[in-house]
């Protein structure tokens, strides 16, 4: 994953610049692995025509470590859960933000989707909007 962070900062992606804000924003709660030789192993094992290195990457720490994986791509999902990894999609993780009162207000969620919209090209459904609206 690093490997792609740093071809994605060379292709000009504003997203990468902000991985060190997002790492220590609220006392460091986003964590950054970089894979065991065993997990590079099993990445090699997981890799596929159809998934990418850095996926499977992604998917043998999370395996390995027995934590759960952040991910919007559905075949990485898929791919993940074959292995009992725990699958939380970006709804999943506002909810969660929710549910611990990280994000209090309308304002606060709407920001944050329309951030994500604008930073990051991301679109949630109208079901999933009423969805997250509807836990405040």
């Amino acid at each position: 994953m690093l490997d792609e962070l740093h071809r994605d900062e060379v292709a000009g992606y504003r997203f990468v610049k902000r991985i060190d804000a997002v790492k220590s924003y609220r006392g460091g709660w986003l964590q950054v692995y970089s894979p065991t030789e065993s997990e590079v192993h099993l990445a090699d094992d997981i890799v596929n025509a159809s998934l990418s290195f850095t996926d499977a990457e992604c998917i043998a720490v999370a395996a390995a470590r027995d934590e759960r994986l952040l991910t919007d791509d559905g075949h990485a999902a898929g791919m993940a859960s074959q292995r009992d990894v725990e699958i939380w999609d970006l709804k999943l993780l506002l909810e969660a933000a929710l549910v611990k009162d990280h994000i209090e207000t309308e304002s606060e969620l709407e920001t944050v989707i329309n951030e994500l919209r604008e930073r990051d090209g991301y679109r949630f459904s109208s079901q999933d909007r009423a969805d997250l609206f509807d836990r405040l």
